[in-house]
């Protein structure tokens, strides 16, 4: 009799593990979901800087009489045209509307050095509290006084040459979105019920949609990676999920992710 119970006892604790749920492959169950995110764009490190400008100044024979550049200042700022006159020269003044003129009287027999002398005196002259202007030899180094994003200057179609040696900015503080919405191509992880590290991964199609296939019944854990705003370090977005029965296929609840 004794025999007979302790038999009973073991087929019941043999069938009661069967029907244990255990989380893993091999089975008929799927599990999806849809990972969305948002994109920013983060400037918070960026710091105030110039506009640093610089202009090579050829031959007085090589610069047409009425040759210009445009100089910008950042927004709010007063805005320039540097223009070249020969001494004897028919070419009127510009006049661009909206601009300040820096008249630069030159003759045409004068070297590029001697040219950009001439400039240099007349830029200190009319814009010398929007930059500071250096010069060696024939190049002219025009750095804006205020920090901020400037236009690039530009020279058209004459023979000086302008070169930006550093992009304006302003600091910026937090961060702007730029987009928001399904993601492809995002990694998303699949952790079998207790286990400490991941057991299969697969990516996001093209609508954000993912699909685990194959499951047993049991728990598991979704997650993918998020970017934080504050520094920069890499945090796990996570959800739980529970198949309980055979070949069901069991939606996850949706992740947003920040990149």
């Amino acid at each position: 009799m004794n025999k007979q119970i302790l038999i009973l006892a073991l087929g019941a604790v043999i069938s009661f593990t069967g029907c244990k749920k255990e989380a893993g492959s091999g089975g008929t169950s799927a599990i999806t979901g849809h990972i969305t995110a948002k994109e920013y764009a983060t400037n918070g490190s960026n710091s105030d800087e110039a506009e640093i400008t610089q202009i090579i100044i050829p031959n007085g024979e090589d610069i047409a009489d009425g040759d210009y550049i445009l100089l910008n200042t950042p927004a709010g700022g007063t805005l320039y045209y540097l223009w070249f006159k020969w001494n004897n020269g028919v070419q009127p003044d510009p006049n661009l509307a909206g601009r300040t003129g820096i008249q630069v009287t030159f003759d045409f027999t004068e070297t590029n050095s001697m040219v950009a002398a001439n400039a240099l005196t007349a830029i200190n002259a009319t814009a010398g509290n929007d930059f500071v202007t250096t010069i060696n030899n024939d190049i002219l180094t025009l750095t804006n006084t205020a920090f901020g994003f400037v236009a690039d200057a530009d020279e058209l179609s004459s023979n000086l040459l302008v070169d930006i040696q550093n992009q304006g900015q302003s600091a910026v503080t937090g961060s702007t979105l730029i987009s928001e919405g399904p993601i492809a191509d995002e990694r998303v992880y699949l952790i079998y019920g207790d286990e400490e590290y991941y057991s299969e991964s697969v990516r996001t199609d093209a609508n954000g949609n993912y699909r685990f296939r194959g499951l047993n019944r049991g728990d598991y854990t979704i997650f993918v990676f998020s970017t934080s705003l504050s520094d920069g370090s890499t945090t796990q977005v996570e959800s739980s999920v529970t198949i309980s029965e055979k070949k069901s296929i069991v939606s996850a609840p949706g992740l947003n992710i920040i990149k």
